[in-house]
């Protein structure tokens, strides 16, 4: 079992305690140097007889997660150029984002009220309306709301298959099945870039979201055949009205807080510096509510007698802090990283769309490797932090030379220039993810992984929005000087669509393309520094491995 002295606080929020004993003093006195775990008792376990079912429903929900992030990655520059909104082609990504982070969080606590079934179910129930809808809608705002209630489903994909598997399997085996994990992740998301471009060009964009539902359909049957709750995992409710039980044990008016103050938060760091000015009120007033909203649910967080959605005392120590502060900042640097490679090949290096989408199948082949170095290295018995450092190196150097590609040189580099990111990324995931559960009981698992989840999708979304404003705002101050200032019908055009630069002169091509280049160079600055910032703090971990023992 995994434990740690943070559980001897806090027992009227209805979490479990450690009671003080003779066999936790060993535990006390190791933590003075670290955080360590107890062993799981795993000796006897044995899969039952509908596991390999159960995670063939799991995964295809995981490869789902990998294949829609990269199918939207490697088409949202010529879809919103289709609909003529290239302005707003960020809303494709942070509209998914805004709402997958939002209710993520309810998730794992949910799933521990009325069970893992039901939760799953919504999630991919709700996941695969939104691909359904997607695949026909036919203006952009439409397949943003779209895009919005298909984030609601698959904020839930990668986490219940997490918490489910947290059930199934002991701690200290879980790593090789993490890393299977990370592996349809990864073989989702090289499929999604390596055929979101030919569908687009040989087919139609649609079909980029329509061929997501049969394997939804897959997830959807097969759980419901094989997929049960285990005992443990389902708080004692009325069982004559479960859902007015589970909302006066429930900290409703917290979750309420946290979703509306994500969504505030979000919308407004989306729309600044694209629709409204940063200064505009009405950028400036959704933030201060969202401030607001936040600050109100970590009041009543930390007041509530309910069970609250994240306890706070989660983070109330230097070690949780300092993953999530890890977590946070991978989450910025990976999703800026991603959101520009398309860009960078499309609209400087001239690349068709499934020109664009093939070249990223090389570097998506590395996160599902990553996957697997890591899960080897867990079940090796090498210490997370080491994990989690190693991981973030890659991804900082992987960063950084992508800031030297421009529209000249060798096409080779820009295979290899690209894999250390996709690696790291791949390695410190996982890493990040069992180092801040080990750090807590099994009861707390499933709150314990979708606050990892969360956290990491906050981090995206800050990253696409920061990287989104500086691309719009070197357009917005650069083409004018380029095109003239009378040239504004042009340049709004150029904004809204990356296709049109080939519509222009020879010469003016060649300089538009030389200031896109120069946009997405700064943008890949500002993910290096993010991922800077996530490897300082990697040497703040004290995490110990997943095989070590107290004895």
């Amino acid at each position: 079992m995994v434990r740690t002295n943070s559980h001897r606080k806090n027992s009227r929020d209805g979490i479990s305690t450690l009671a003080d004993s003779d066999e936790i003093t060993p535990l006390l006195e190791a933590q003075r140097s670290g955080y360590v775990t107890f062993p799981d008792s795993d000796e006897e376990w044995k899969r039952p007889a509908s596991f390999w079912f159960i995670e063939l429903a799991l995964w295809a929900n995981v490869f789902l997660a990998g294949f829609d992030s990269t199918i939207t990655a490697s088409t949202y520059a010529a879809i919103s150029s289709e609909l003529k909104a290239s302005n707003q082609a960020a809303w494709l990504t942070t509209s998914y984002l805004i709402t997958s982070t939002a209710f993520q969080p309810l998730y794992g606590r949910f799933s521990d009220m009325f069970g893992r079934r039901i939760c799953f179910f919504i999630s991919t129930l709700t996941f695969m309306a939104g691909c359904l809808g997607c695949s026909v809608a036919h203006d952009m705002w439409t397949l943003v709301f779209m895009r919005g209630l298909t984030g609601f489903g698959g904020g839930g994909l990668i986490t219940m298959a997490t918490v489910i598997n947290s059930d199934l399997i002991p701690f200290r085996q879980r790593g090789m099945y993490q890393a299977m994990q990370n592996i349809l992740v990864g073989f989702g998301a090289v499929l999604g870039s390596g055929i979101g471009g030919i569908l687009l060009e040989r087919m139609n964009w649609r079909w980029c979201f329509g061929l997501q539902v049969p394997v939804s359909i897959l997830a959807l049957v097969t759980g419901w055949i094989v997929l049960e709750n285990p005992e443990h995992t389902i708080m004692e409710l009325d069982p004559k009205s479960r859902f007015r039980s589970a909302l006066n044990k429930l900290d409703v008016s917290g979750s309420l807080l946290l979703v509306t103050g994500l969504v505030f938060q979000l919308v407004g760091l989306s729309c600044g510096g694209n629709e409204y000015a940063w200064e505009s009120k009405a950028v400036v007033s959704t933030v201060l509510v969202s401030i607001a909203l936040l600050a109100g649910f970590a009041v009543v967080e930390a007041k509530t007698r309910a069970i609250p959605m994240i306890p706070l005392r989660m983070l109330g120590e230097f070690q949780p802090i300092a993953v999530q502060a890890t977590n946070v900042f991978v989450g910025f640097s990976s999703y800026a990283f991603m959101f520009m490679i398309p860009l960078y090949f499309q609209a400087v290096r001239s690349d068709s769309p499934s020109a664009a989408g093939l070249r990223l199948i090389v570097p998506s082949l590395a996160t599902p490797v990553g996957g697997v170095i890591a899960g080897w290295m867990m079940q090796r018995g090498y210490r997370l932090c080491c994990n989690v450092r190693i991981g973030t190196a890659l991804m900082l150097l992987g960063n950084l030379l992508a800031m030297s590609m421009g529209r000249s040189g060798s096409r080779w580099k820009e295979f290899f220039y690209l894999v250390p990111a996709n690696l790291g990324l791949g390695i410190t995931n996982p890493s990040c993810l069992f180092s801040f559960v080990s750090l807590f009981d099994h009861t707390d698992q499933a709150v314990a992984t979708s606050t990892v989840y969360l956290l990491r999708s906050l981090g995206s979304i800050y990253g696409v929005t920061v990287t989104a404003a500086i691309v719009q705002n070197v357009l917005k101050t650069g083409l004018p000087a380029v095109l003239g200032e009378d040239a504004t019908e042009l340049i709004e055009i150029l904004r809204k669509s990356v296709s049109a630069i080939n519509d222009l002169p020879a010469e003016q091509q060649v300089a538009v393309r030389g200031l896109y280049a120069h946009a997405v160079r700064v943008s890949f600055a500002a993910s290096s520094a993010f991922a800077l910032l996530a490897f300082a703090f990697s040497w703040a971990h004290r995490t110990s491995s997943m095989t070590r023992e107290v004895k």
